[in-house]
């Protein structure tokens, strides 16, 4: 599909409640570019009821105002947007179809991915990413935009020269008092008229926007400090399976969040500057996201003693390079496909590693000049085969591709190979579509010293020493880490 008569349309990449996310490309200025369109199945096979029509009206609604949001705001660290139209025109041209608007398109993931891959984040990258956010934030303030929804999934990442750089998402939602014509107040106006669904998201939400109450710049100070609870923990704040049961102790008093932030281990300063971002009462709450910035800034620089102990980093040593032979429940491995025979059929075999058992797991140490084969048996008793290769550059990017299967990005359509260059759950998927097994993909956080990995909640360093290039491979079959290492 073509839209705008320049957007080609290449695949679809997600999927929520308002929209279809597509991955696209303008074919004038010749770059991949992200489509978002509005779903107009929201009030498909739903009948016409006053309530349908009403919940569609308002996401229409907050649609537009997402694409207006965006069009006002210049803030290196706000997703951009380059374009708006609709999809088609109605009959005799008297209606317009569904919206969509046009934007950058960011290859780097989400922070909620992200955590949940990596575990509780370092102080430093916490402070890297509360300075983009904030900062975004603060601008968006500066216009009368109050996002209204800032949470993990809305925080995404673009890839500049190896390094992850976030971007502020998803202005679905966010409120405007800026009005530039009478006609755009009565549609805004409209939009809140008809919405009867609480379209932001409950366990991120600040009290005054679970009870209805008005909502400023200080709801978003409220959403920023569960963002780096999440961050610094791992943990959602608020992640009870009913909101309701917490939904009074959220809105009436702070002895909950007191009690939780306890709970967590957080103390000193950093409790201290968390507290007075989750305050109940948004007068008594930290006014901005640049005061709450330098309030966190300031906490986390402090002595550990009296604030987040950082996280020690576990070398682990190695052995004496020890021969592997697979048996059941372990990979087999073949290094560069160079092992071969009649016909030209691979044979696996061990190639050099080094092995290191942690409990039931071993994490094995794979030198690698290119490729290595991978092979494991599923349940049924078959052998399901995959290759990994890391494509040249400077920055490392693996190519996956299925020898007996096929490969998908965890939501994504299976293919017989995929490259990623950032961390990623890859599928591995019969031709029926039928899972075989999964792999966890991490590259690791840059350190003077090394590359870090999380590694079953412990930390690993592999140092430039060992691999100027290195990757962890975890799979859901058997009890074998991969390391894979290029010097």
């Amino acid at each position: 599909m073509r839209l705008l008569d320049r957007y080609s349309i290449l695949d679809r990449i997600g999927s929520g409640g308002m929209a279809t996310i597509y991955r696209a490309t303008d074919d004038r200025l010749d770059r991949v570019v992200c489509v978002k369109l509005l779903r107009t199945t929201l009030v498909e096979g739903s009948g016409s009821t006053s309530g349908s029509r009403a919940v569609y009206q308002a996401t229409y609604t907050h649609f537009l105002k997402e694409a207006l949001a965006l069009s006002k705001l210049s803030h290196p660290n706000t997703l951009r947007i380059y374009d708006f139209g609709y999809l088609k025109e109605g009959e005799g041209g008297s209606a317009q179809g569904a919206p969509f608007h046009v934007s950058e398109y960011l290859d780097g993931g989400n922070l909620e991915s992200h955590v949940r891959l990596k575990g509780p984040l370092p102080t430093h990258e916490v402070l890297g990413i509360l300075e983009a956010i904030c900062g975004a934030v603060a601008e968006a303030h500066e216009h009368g935009i109050i996002h209204r929804d800032i949470k993990p999934s809305n925080i995404l990442f673009a890839r500049v020269r190896g390094e992850l750089v976030s971007k502020l998402a998803d202005f679905g939602i966010a409120h405007s008092d800026v009005k530039k014509n009478p006609q755009a107040a009565a549609d805004d106006d409209l939009g809140e008229s008809v919405s009867t669904v609480a379209l932001f998201s409950p366990r991120w939400a600040a009290p005054e926007q679970l009870c209805g109450s008005p909502e400023g710049p200080r709801t978003d100070v409220y959403a920023l400090g569960l963002v780096t609870i999440f961050m610094l923990t791992g943990t959602v704040f608020f992640g009870d399976d009913d909101v309701r049961v917490t939904f009074n102790d959220r809105v009436r008093s702070d002895t909950l969040v007191n009690a939780r932030l306890a709970k967590l281990g957080l103390a000193g300063e950093v409790a201290r500057a968390l507290t007075h971002a989750l305050v109940a009462r948004p007068d008594d709450r930290i006014a901005t996201a640049p005061e709450f910035l330098q309030r966190l800034r300031e906490a986390l620089r402090t002595p550990s003693s009296d604030g987040l102990a950082p996280s020690p980093v576990e070398v682990v040593a190695r052995p004496a390079q020890m021969p592997i032979i697979a048996g059941p429940g372990q990979l087999a491995l073949e290094v560069d496909g160079s092992g071969s025979a009649a016909g030209g059929r691979p044979v696996a075999h061990a190639p050099p590693e080094r092995v290191v058992a942690q409990g039931e797991r071993r994490i094995r140490y794979v030198q690698v000049h290119e490729k290595l084969d991978l092979s494991f048996f599923d349940p049924s008793g078959g052998q399901v085969r995959f290759r990994v290769t890391m494509l040249p550059g400077q920055s490392t990017s693996l190519n996956v591709k299925g020898l007996s299967c096929f490969v998908a990005k965890r939501g994504g359509r299976p293919t017989p190979a995929l490259t990623a260059n950032q961390d990623s759950i890859i599928d591995l998927v019969s031709s029926a579509r039928q899972a075989l097994g999964e792999v966890i993909v991490s590259f690791g956080q840059p350190t003077a010293n090394g590359r870090v990995f999380l590694v079953d909640g412990r930390q690993l360093l592999v140092t430039y020493g060992e691999a100027q290039q290195v990757v962890v491979l975890m799979l859901s079959r058997g009890n074998d880490i991969v390391v894979m290492c290029r010097s």
